[in-house]
């Protein structure tokens, strides 16, 4: 095994272009394989009981998403399996799963690259994929295996609980229980056992519900509390059968600062995982749900949005404000735009500092926690009362934090984040919450 399959599962895929915007792949993998890396829950939060004393915690083992499956399906496919084998020996086995399992893997950001500063932004090697490699990494890679081809090499880390499965629980969880109950001869059968997989690769949250909802929803009958089970939100609908749901507003409100002109991050978003930008839209989505909604600073403007109301909009207005307080307030480390073949654009390679990359803005996102219910009540002012806060930290201490080769200069954990986060809550004097 050499060093980076060490570290790396190594994936022959098909890159596949139907009428999608983002990137799928096709290909197979092994039970032992996917057993490694797999989750059946997008849910990472601690929810307290409000009649008790009980904190819920939905865990990448996913206990309690496995609840709500059909224990009934699972012993059928255990079954299934097990009267399989006993004919292998006969040469009469046809145990398939023909479909495919439907996967999803956050794409790469430029900050979980080592090497990011020297790094060519139109080609990362299999040295930098390798050397890029931490146990908290939870992104996967990809590469041409061939100029001008499909075919693809993908890297995913060995790191238990980064690749979702989005259609294929019970086939998947059904191999893996009759996995357990075998002896270590017959382990070895079911460990190379390959299961047709599709790689959703890239998309944010929203777009991976929408793909789960139309395959489970409008082609089988499903138990539509595994949406929830899966993304921690309920499918609901609008008149157009799309979600209606945080997911969902999440989704518009990066669409809406990425595409709007007067927004200050407008074209810094890399939709759909690719192309130019600072920050993937998979990013953006991840962080405001799980920072900024399940703070409960906007429930009620959330109930109002999927009540089919006005008053959610201010969301939109009081993001827009926060962004340009942020720009006015350390003017020296924004982004400026480059000239690349098709245009200016922002490039993560040829800028110097991280507070616009998921760093910087992981941590600020999850300020807006402490910000947020100390302007509410004056929407007009918004960015007049945020700036007020953001000038507690000059300009040009700015600089000197937000540097590449700075004190939060390296690749962009939820860990740097954290540290980053707690520092500018002293620095503001916001205090915890």
């Amino acid at each position: 095994m050499s060093e980076i399959t060490e570290k790396y599962l190594v994936l022959d895929m098909v890159r596949v272009s139907q009428l999608q915007s983002g990137i799928v792949f096709t290909g197979k993998m092994k039970f032992g394989q996917l057993d490694q890396i797999y989750k059946l829950t997008e849910r990472k939060e601690n929810v307290d009981d409000p009649f008790g004393n009980k904190k819920i915690v939905f865990d990448t083992e996913g206990t309690e998403f496995q609840r709500q499956l059909s224990q009934k399906k699972l012993g059928e496919i255990e079954s299934y399996l097990r009267e399989e084998m006993s004919q292998r020996e006969s040469g009469k086995s046809l145990a398939m799963f023909p479909s495919s399992l439907i996967l999803y893997n956050r794409a790469y950001e430029p900050d979980d690259l080592i090497n990011q500063i020297n790094t060519n932004e139109d080609f990362i090697s299999p040295k930098v994929i390798n050397d890029s490699y931490t146990e908290m990494l939870d992104c996967c890679f990809y590469l041409p295996a061939e100029e001008d081809s499909d075919l693809y090499k993908l890297y995913i880390p060995r790191n238990k609980g980064i690749t979702l499965i989005v259609d294929g629980q019970h086939r998947f969880i059904g191999t893996q229980r009759f996995y357990k109950s075998l002896n270590e001869s017959n382990k070895k059968l079911v460990e190379n056992f390959e299961f047709i997989v599709t790689f959703l690769v890239g998309f944010d949250l929203y777009e991976v519900g929408q793909i789960f909802a139309t395959v489970n929803f409008n082609q089988k009958p499903v138990n539509r509390s595994l949406y929830y089970d899966i993304f921690g939100s309920a499918p609901q609908t609008d008149r157009d059968g799309k979600l209606q749901n945080d997911i969902r507003l999440a989704h518009d409100l990066a669409l809406h600062l990425n595409n709007n002109p007067t927004s200050p991050i407008s074209s810094m978003i890399k939709l759909l995982g690719k192309g130019y930008g600072l920050f993937s839209q998979a990013f953006f989505v991840d962080k405001m749900i799980r920072h900024v909604f399940k703070a409960k600073i906007w429930d009620s403007l959330l109930i109002d949005y999927l009540n089919g109301g006005n008053e959610y909009k201010v969301i939109a207005q009081f993001m827009k404000a926060y962004l340009e307080a942020l720009q006015t307030a350390y003017p020296s480390v924004w982004p400026i735009k480059v000239i690349k073949a098709n245009g200016l654009v922002y490039s993560s390679y040829y800028y110097d500092y991280v507070l616009c990359k998921t760093t910087g803005l992981g941590a600020y996102f999850r300020l807006i926690r402490h910000i947020y219910p100390l302007v509410e009540n004056d929407p007009s002012n918004f960015k007049e009362r945020i700036l007020d806060i953001f000038k507690r930290m000059s300009d040009t201490e700015a600089k000197d934090l937000f540097a590449k080769t700075g004190p939060y200069g390296g690749a962009g954990s939820e860990g740097l984040q954290d540290k980053l986060y707690r520092y500018l809550v002293a620095k503001y004097k916001l205090g915890e919450s």
